[in-house]
């Protein structure tokens, strides 16, 4: 009987030795491409983040204040079937917050006066009170000349926005963009030079 017959010729001998000669370079090319995509794709989301952030925080920039504050119960969220815990605080002693109403988003707006002690409604949401931190912080910021909450998080986390800050934020989200574009790019090469090694040495063997 021919070889044929039996599905195995010297073709496919031939074939059957390269395929265990593969380089180690076809999949090391294979590794760097996803490594650099994955790692792109993070610094390219941080910079976006950072960026959006800094747009936001621009327009409080020198008029904003951190301010701390104790749970007193939950109400609903204004936007969706699920609350916001209600926070207990006192106003910074600095006569700057004076000169426009307070909403803390609980009452209708009021005039206040520095040091006083006013309610604000916090950003986080949850089911039940449990699920509502004791502590926060509350950054306030004036909108259309009104001082309101822009958002509460852990004690600590906040600070006051200014110039400085937002322009860090900037800096901060093109330079992850820039380091996504370098990393794309190291990958880019990365993938063609094991390309090459991967050729060259399939061919030797």
């Amino acid at each position: 009987m021919s070889e044929d017959f039996f599905g195995f010729d010297e073709d496919d001998e031939q074939s059957g030795r390269y395929l265990r000669r593969r380089s180690k370079w076809r999949w090391l090319g294979v590794l760097i491409v996803i490594l650099a995509l994955l790692l792109a794709g993070l610094l390219t989301y941080g910079g976006v983040r950072a960026l959006h952030a800094a747009k936001e925080d621009a327009p409080h920039a020198g008029h904003s204040w951190v301010v701390s504050g104790q749970f007193l119960t939950s109400t609903n969220d204004l936007q969706t079937k699920t609350f916001n815990g209600v926070y207990q605080g006192n106003l910074p002693k600095d006569t700057n917050v004076s000169y426009q109403r307070f909403d803390g988003g609980v009452n209708d707006p009021i005039d206040v006066k520095p040091g006083q002690q006013v309610q604000f409604r916090g950003t986080q949401t949850g089911a039940q009170d449990d699920d509502f931190p004791k502590n926060v912080d509350a950054l306030m910021a004036v909108d259309d000349g009104v001082l309101k909450v822009v958002k509460t998080d852990d004690p600590g986390s906040l600070k006051p926005v200014t110039d400085d800050s937002v322009s860090a934020e900037k800096r901060n989200g093109w330079l992850m963009i820039a380091g996504a574009i370098l990393v794309f790019l190291a990958g880019i090469a990365g993938a063609v030079y094991a390309g090459r090694r991967t050729r060259r040495e399939e061919i030797e063997a």
